[in-house]
């Protein structure tokens, strides 16, 4: 029956420290949780930790004459490491042997909002040809982040593990050391799932041949996904990553170009377009000059935004002005000489002017700052 072959699972918390959250970046460190038994194993990576992970890890990559060390950060001591090849051995013997005879597999639980650990842990094993061993141990991988947005979606706003460890287990640890998150994700997990149990007080071996853990390993199942259901994820990963790497070489030249000219570049990239509009090239242009520089957008976008919802009369340094709302009377647009000085009699020139000027206002958010002084 299904029940009963949901039933023969052990389970087992574990997370990594890499290089980075790319899938092409190394192990650091491999950790894995159980009541019964640990395990945490360092690896020395081939490429340096990029500032993120060292800040987030607290490790770093140092090099004393021919040699390069794993360091810890805060205590400035050496870091005992292996090989990844070595690392992942050592893991699947330890997998194997929590295992047993008499179990189905492990499910091994993280708590990650992005998914980041298991694919990078998928495509290392398949760098070694370890991947079918550790499939015959491992039946699937069971995200708590996922769980928790389910069971605590009315009790809490943030579902990090940060923040479940201070809220159910009232404990405030360090995350920054992958041993530490992988027991937190088993606990956090055993305390969402499993009804009355809770981590301080039980002393069971987390399998599901326990009475008290049967209920905790069924539901955990229903948020599992198998080991051939993550390839698959893998896969299109990979596919949506070659697709983007394939665009690299087209917009290489634009990338340098706007390092080297900034703006400029994309001036003279928008003189080739002669079929569009010139309100399509602001607009292109602005998008362009946005997505190369995003902290370039106009600092007056929300305040002219803001104004027109409001109706609050306001001008900019440049001269320009909005309609006066607070009255019924048309407002007379500014002189090419710079003068900002209203008039509020209703006569039909006005009237005019005060269409143009309402026609004008949405292309002047969106206007760069060379084509509003003109």
């Amino acid at each position: 029956p299904t029940e009963i072959f949901q039933l023969m699972y052990r389970l087992v918390g574990w997370d990594l420290d890499t290089t980075g959250r790319r899938l092409i970046d190394e192990i650091c460190q491999i950790s894995a949780y159980s009541p019964a038994m640990n395990f945490s194993q360092y690896v020395m990576p081939f490429r340096d930790l990029n500032p993120a992970a060292r800040r987030r890890h607290n490790i770093r990559v140092v090099t004393v004459g021919r040699y390069r060390m794993l360091k810890d950060s805060k205590t400035g001591k050496v870091l005992k490491t292996k090989s990844e090849i070595s690392a992942l051995s050592d893991f699947i013997q330890w997998l194997e042997n929590i295992k047993g005879d008499t179990l189905d597999g492990v499910i091994l639980i993280s708590h990650e909002p992005r998914k980041v650990a298991a694919p990078l842990l998928l495509e290392s094993l398949r760098k070694y040809n370890l991947l079918e061993r550790f499939s015959a141990v491992v039946k699937g991988f069971a995200n708590g982040y996922a769980i928790a947005e389910v069971k605590c979606a009315k009790t809490v706003r943030s579902f990090s593990l940060r923040t479940l460890s201070r809220v159910l287990l009232d404990k405030d640890e360090e995350l920054d050391n992958a041993a530490d998150r992988a027991r937190l994700a088993y606990q956090v997990m055993q305390h969402l799932c499993g009804s009355e149990d809770r981590p301080e007080n039980s002393q069971g071996s987390g399998d599901a041949g326990d009475e008290s853990n049967r209920g905790l390993v069924e539901a955990v199942c229903h948020y599992t996904n198998s080991v051939a259901k993550e390839e698959l994820d893998l896969a299109g990963l990979k596919v949506i990553l070659e697709r983007q790497n394939s665009l690299r070489p087209v917009f290489y030249h634009y990338f340098v170009s706007y390092e080297k000219d900034g703006k400029e570049s994309i001036s003279q990239l928008m003189t080739k377009l002669t079929q569009a509009k010139p309100k399509e090239l602001e607009e292109l242009q602005e998008l362009l000059i946005t997505h190369f520089d995003p902290e370039s957008q106009p600092k007056n976008e929300n305040k002219v935004q803001a104004d027109k919802e409001n109706k609050v009369d306001a001008g900019d340094a440049s001269g320009s002005s909005t309609p006066d709302t607070k009255t019924s009377s048309p407002v007379k647009a500014p002189s090419s000489s710079g003068d900002t000085n209203t008039n509020t009699h209703n006569s039909p020139q006005n009237n005019a002017t005060s269409k143009k000027v309402s026609m004008n206002a949405d292309e002047a958010v969106t206007s760069s700052p060379d084509s509003t002084a003109s």
